[in-house]
């Protein structure tokens, strides 16, 4: 009897312990924690997302190599499930608030951002075609990273665990960027990113929690 439980416990894919999951996610937060770091203390963008990514890196190695295999299987399936998620969330961010902005006849120009992102990277000035398409690339590394760290922390959870990590994202926005772009409008910015960030969020908490009871089902286990 001890040997079945014993048996059955192994056989559950382990959530792991929900500290080193927060650790790994926060990790994977890197660009985003670059990023805040640029805002508070103004030192140069690329250099700190090369210290924060470098960090990252270290984090996830020193905590994998101390994992048992399975743990690291799972841990390396959540990841996953967050990222492939969030292809269609930052999608559906994006469009969303292209959408509404059209819809409202706003003055709001969120995408603006992404030529300032190229700008402060080094790809040239914010009028430039490299300095679009480099804040376009950190842009998207944002979206898809912040998801991958959703997946591993809470990949479990449903449409409201992303709509609330969501809304985490959202208030570092709304506290760094209208100062930084000079945003005069700042109740049509607010209302516009607020709805895109729910459907990023809404999109990525329901399909990483589909996958994870997909998983669940492949294991054969109950959720």
């Amino acid at each position: 009897m001890l040997d079945v439980a014993r048996n059955d416990k192994v056989s559950r894919p382990s959530r792991g312990a929900p500290l080193i999951r927060l650790l790994l996610g926060a990790a994977l937060c890197a660009s985003g924690a670059a990023l805040v770091g640029y805002f508070l203390f103004g030192l140069p963008l690329a250099v700190l997302l090369l210290i924060t990514v470098s960090l990252a890196v270290g984090t996830w190695a020193l905590v994998l190599r101390r994992m048992p295999a399975q743990s690291r299987a799972v841990l390396g399936r959540r990841a996953r499930m967050g990222l492939l998620a969030g292809i269609p969330a930052v999608a559906a961010y994006d469009l969303s608030r292209w959408a509404l902005i059209e819809l409202t006849g706003s003055s709001v120009k969120p995408f603006e951002a992404w030529r300032a992102f190229g700008e402060l990277l080094g790809a040239g000035d914010r009028a430039g075609t490299a300095a679009l398409l480099v804040g376009f690339c950190f842009h998207l590394t944002n979206g898809l990273t912040f998801a991958a760290a959703y997946g591993v922390v809470l990949a479990h959870k449903g449409i409201f665990a992303g709509i609330a990590w969501g809304l985490v994202l959202e208030g570092f926005m709304v506290s760094f960027y209208p100062g930084w772009l000079g945003l005069k409008a700042l109740d049509e910015f607010v209302s516009v990113t607020i709805f895109g960030h729910v459907v990023y969020g809404a999109v990525l908490g329901s399909l990483a929690n589909r996958q994870w009871k997909r998983f669940l089902s492949e294991r054969g286990t109950a959720t």
